[in-house]
């Protein structure tokens, strides 16, 4: 799939910023840059579109049409059974393989070599019968994939010009050595500070919705740290999840909304002009809702960091 169509302009979302086309927005940008002084366009549970549960169901667009639409941060839930890893969302399993994953990266960043790409990697569910390790077990496939593709594996926020072409691993899982950036002391339900030995991170991550009247609070956790996002000296890297989900609100909904309430995806449109320099990785459920608006826009975030606005 290519999409090479500019961002600005389309929608209610993109303002009159400059263009940044989806699929290689990042080329654009100068090689000095920090990653995490960049506005990155995530989605959240990444692989849960082969499903049709209403709680699980998290994206309706692959991987490959995610990554052609500006998504450059990736949220991978592995289950390690039998020293392979099957791709889940919690329990359930999506039916696809972290090969399925790499190989929807590698062709993407042979396509465009001037991105790169940031794999958040979590260990979903346990270990069953296999003999090693997850972190082993992960190491295999770099090992196994590294003529085809290449990975950022240091512990420290990379700038972008040593990353182009990479796939940048953010760590969700135990270790015994250094491997990637270290989040696997990751609280549940929080919008926390982690200091991992080489990066520190704000995240806010409260995921739980439970009826659709909550809608709100997530909506004001968020812009909390669109606050904190704004102001582009803090050394933090800003994780920012849009997504949220409960037995009376369900990822679309929280998401997309209803004929009766405003989701989240629309509500956004609302705050991002009073928030022009706000940068970090923004996680959304559903990101092709309403033409990747809310992808557009937060790329259009960066129009500001090219060279030529410099």
């Amino acid at each position: 799939m290519t999409v090479e169509h500019d961002i600005a302009g389309q929608g209610d979302y993109a303002g009159a910023a400059p263009a940044l086309a989806p699929a290689c927005w990042m080329s654009s940008l100068a090689d000095d840059l920090m990653l995490s002084q960049l506005a990155l366009p995530g989605s959240h549970d990444s692989c849960a579109y082969t499903v049709e549960d209403s709680l699980a169901k998290t994206q309706g667009a692959t991987l490959a049409e995610q990554l052609a639409h500006g998504v450059r941060v990736l949220d991978i839930r592995c289950r390690h059974e039998g020293d392979v890893f099957h791709i889940n969302h919690a329990r359930i399993p999506l039916g696809l393989m972290f090969d399925d994953v790499i190989d929807a990266c590698a062709e993407f960043l042979s396509q465009h070599p001037g991105e790169c790409i940031v794999m958040s990697v979590k260990d979903e569910c346990g270990t069953q019968d296999c003999t090693r390790s997850f972190a082993r077990t992960f190491e295999s496939y770099v090992e196994r994939y590294a003529q085809q593709q290449s990975w950022y594996l240091g512990d420290t926020i990379p700038r972008l010009g040593d990353v182009r072409g990479s796939i940048v691993l953010w760590r969700r899982f135990e270790s015994n050595c250094a491997l990637g950036i270290d989040l696997s002391n990751w609280p549940d339900n929080a919008t926390f500070e982690l200091d991992a030995p080489g990066a520190a991170f704000i995240i806010q991550d409260e995921f739980r919705v439970p009826v659709e009247a909550s809608i709100a609070y997530k909506y004001r956790a968020i812009e909390a740290l669109l606050s904190i996002a704004q102001h582009g000296a803090l050394k933090r890297w800003i994780v920012n999840f849009c997504s949220g989900t409960g037995m009376g609100a369900n990822p679309r909904r929280v998401a997309c909304g209803d004929d009766r309430r405003r989701g989240i995806n629309d509500m956004m449109a609302d705050c991002l002009a009073n928030y022009p320099s706000a940068r970090g990785a923004l996680m959304i459920d559903f990101c092709e809702y309403a033409q990747w608006a809310l992808v557009r826009a937060w790329v259009a975030q960066n129009v500001n960091r090219c060279p030529s606005q410099a």
